[in-house]
């Protein structure tokens, strides 16, 4: 970090650590909001059935079949807790 000698300078740095922070800010914006994408039901569910067949597709070294078993039972899983949020959802309305 260079030593500040001005007033002048000390505003041009002041303006820069503000845009910096404003930086930093808008990033844990997104970061935060894409953690509590990935920690949504629907989306844990898709995670937990990617990995399991992912590892069968290891073990077996069937990987068109997995991936599809596994893209159908994503799907299901996804559509099944979509349907029980709304479930959950309605109860707490009423």
């Amino acid at each position: 970090m260079k030593k500040i000698k001005s007033i002048k300078q000390l505003k041009v740095a002041k303006k820069q650590l503000k845009h910096r922070q404003a930086e930093l800010e808008k990033a844990i914006k997104y970061d935060w909001r894409d953690l509590k994408e990935s920690l949504k039901p629907k989306n844990v569910a898709g995670q937990m059935f990617s990995k399991v067949f992912e590892g069968e597709e290891k073990q077996n070294g069937h990987s068109f079949v997995a991936d599809s078993v596994s893209e159908i039972a994503s799907i299901l899983a996804r559509k099944l807790v979509e349907k029980a949020e709304d479930k959950i959802g309605q109860w707490f309305k009423n």
